[in-house]
């Protein structure tokens, strides 16, 4: 936890994911949490996130706690995966006073992957009942042919969902039914990616029409 300087009351920066100290995966969203020790919201009037080479907190809203996601580059369409990203925090308070926080993260770097692949068996995915969850096997192929275990947004997988309100992925790369339809996830990891048709027939967990 980093305290900021300055003639304004504290404001420790707290990196939830990852504990401070540990490094992210491309791919990997760091949730940013400024929380003020004294200071009232109306108190505020402008916050300034500075993170080169991560998106996602361009445009903060003054408020208690500010929060955003940093997301860090995956490599896909073009973009350039960071060695470290530096993070500011700038708070301006209402009488011209600012008070800055920052810190940094370090990029862990990845396997040099040739091929990304699920589990045949797991393609489709059919869900009998909301609040299922299944399992989505995530398979990487390194360029000396060892084969990893790439499951979970941990191991810089992401998963892109073209129904949110169908299906959900938790942070371990388990699925869960959330409505009755049809959805596909897009899991990706670095440039690579393949994509996993899904589908819930309704009813709740435990229950068959």
């Amino acid at each position: 936890m980093i305290a900021a300087t300055g003639a304004a009351p504290a404001w420790p920066l707290e990196i939830q994911s990852p504990q401070p100290g540990e490094s992210v995966l491309p791919g990997q969203t760091v949730w940013l949490i400024v929380q003020p020790n004294s200071p009232a919201e109306g108190d505020i009037e402008s916050v300034r996130v500075t993170a080169p080479g991560a998106s996602g907190c361009e445009d903060v809203q003054p408020g208690l706690p500010v929060q955003c996601p940093l997301t860090i580059p995956d490599g896909s369409s073009d973009s350039v995966i960071p060695a470290a990203v530096d993070i500011r925090v700038l708070v301006t308070f209402a009488d011209g006073t600012q008070k800055q926080a920052k810190t940094n993260v370090a990029v862990a770097e990845t396997r040099s992957l040739q091929a990304l692949e699920g589990d045949p068996r797991a393609s489709p995915l059919v869900f009998e009942a909301v609040g299922e969850q299944r399992d989505l096997p995530v398979f990487g192929v390194s360029t000396d042919g060892a084969i990893h275990d790439l499951r979970g947004r941990q191991q810089g997988t992401v998963y892109d969902i073209s129904d949110p309100t169908v299906v959900e992925v938790r942070d371990d790369g388990r699925v869960v039914a959330q409505a009755a339809g049809r959805a596909t996830i897009r899991v990706r990891n670095g440039a690579l990616f393949f994509e996993v048709p899904v589908m819930v027939r309704g009813g709740a967990e435990g229950r068959r029409p």
